[in-house]
């Protein structure tokens, strides 16, 4: 893909204006996924208010290490960090161990990405990853995040089981801004177009009243997270080997963002990047058992905001982390923050991913003028699988041993899995184009 249409590449900084709010855009996107999946650990805890809060703070402390590690010295892509939803689904089934045996769990797993990383053993699994499979990820990514996207977009809540057409009439017109911005518009104006929609919802809501500032008025100033970090570690063998497989689900993911952003950015150095990349993700994996929280990855929806805002400077991401250590010293800053309505930055997710949906296609068809038949199969049962996988409804995903289950619950990763033997067993070409 032509670099020339970003207005600042991989390794430029842009000005600190610009950078700031750069920075801010991804924090937007950001917020969501801390605010729901620290909210679900601490239902499945039984977290208290206080607790609760001291939770959050933990997440994003972590979520700040990391998105700093993996910019500055990991793979170095412009790829967004956060909770990872293969560990938050062992969290809730191992919530009855108690937080303890999840943190051991949490330390092993990062351990072990860790060694992986250091010794470089994926090297030996890069060949799996040709167009075929890698647009596949894109792809999946797109499809299997729907699931989660639709009852925001529109509206579905307690109050509405079915939806509510005000907001789901808001999210339609902020995703068409959003796009029609993104593609009319030039210069700076371009750039911060998901910043832009996120900015036009607030009004909407603003106008409708639909926006509670209580909590913002509650909050203090200033205040560190309470315990700082999280109870004394324990390492019963079912939580170890239910999270120690997860993270293999986690490494997968991982690689599938890597591999996904350098189809958009550039591939100098992929193997190092990939190997710095796990080994740091495992990093997070031990910042999460100290602070008590949920183990940490690399969003695969970040190539679709590169390409919408046209900036791949991974320094933004820098900047998105700083921006994320204030925040969570600032618990009034923080609760300002998450105030924004869910279906606001949804709908800017969804023109997101519709870039990065069509990215996949066009690295699926990268060197050919044509779909072979094998792509049929090789290309559409992966997607299909792993979108059915993410919506085929969680009970049924109980029937599998725990350990199991966490993993085929995984759309993205049951269909990596299949793309990998599909291409290179199934439908294996005798000379197969890297």
């Amino acid at each position: 893909m032509g670099q020339d249409i970003f207005l600042f590449q991989l390794n430029e900084n842009p000005p600190i204006h610009k950078n700031f709010i750069y920075g801010l855009q991804w924090f937007m996107i950001a917020i969501p996924n801390v605010v729901i999946f620290s909210a679900l650990c601490g239902s499945a805890l039984g977290l208290n208010p206080a607790s609760q809060i001291a939770f959050s703070q933990r997440l994003l402390i972590a979520t700040v290490l990391m998105t700093l590690l993996q910019s500055l010295g990991g793979h170095r892509y412009p790829l967004l960090e956060g909770p990872s939803s293969a560990l938050l689904l062992s969290f809730i089934i191992l919530a009855p161990y108690g937080l303890s045996a999840i943190e051991g769990g949490m330390l092993v797993g990062g351990i072990f990405l860790i060694l992986i990383g250091a010794l470089k053993c994926f090297r030996w699994l890069s060949p799996l990853f040709t167009p075929n499979v890698v647009g596949v990820i894109l792809v999946l990514v797109a499809l299997s995040l729907l699931p989660f996207l639709y009852p925001l977009l529109i509206g579905m809540s307690k109050g509405h089981p079915h939806g509510d057409l005000a907001i789901s009439g808001s999210s339609l017109l902020i995703v068409f801004f959003v796009s029609f911005l993104s593609h009319w518009s030039r210069g700076f104006l371009q750039t911060v177009s998901m910043l832009a929609g996120i900015v036009l919802g607030l009004i909407f809501f603003l106008i409708q009243d639909g926006i509670s500032f209580t909590l913002v008025k509650e909050a203090s100033w200033f205040a560190l997270p309470s315990p700082f970090l999280g109870v004394w570690p324990s390492f019963p063998l079912p939580p170890l080997l239910v999270i120690l497989f997860t993270y293999l689900a986690v490494m997968v993911n991982t690689v599938g963002s890597i591999q996904g952003i350098s189809e958009i950015v550039g591939k100098e150095g992929l193997e190092d990047r990939i190997h710095r990349g796990i080994g740091l993700t495992g990093a997070g994996g031990l910042a999460a058992g100290l602070f008590g929280v949920a183990g940490l990855v690399s969003y695969s929806i970040s190539p679709g905001v590169v390409l919408i805002s046209r900036v791949a400077s991974r320094y933004v991401l820098t900047m998105a982390g700083a921006i994320m250590m204030g925040c969570a010293s600032i618990p009034k800053l923080w609760a300002l923050l998450t105030a924004i309505p869910p279906s606001v930055t949804a709908s800017v997710l969804f023109v997101a991913l519709a870039s990065q949906f069509m990215a996949g296609i066009s690295v699926i068809m990268s060197g050919r003028e044509k779909v072979e038949r094998r792509d049929y199969f090789t290309v559409g049962l992966p997607i299909l699988f792993g979108a059915t996988v993410s919506i085929l409804p969680k009970p049924f995903f109980q029937l599998f041993p725990i350990p199991l289950g966490s993993l085929v619950s995984n759309g993205l990763v049951m269909g990596i899995l299949c793309s990998v033997l599909l291409e290179h067993l199934f439908f294996r070409q005798k000379k197969e184009k890297h």
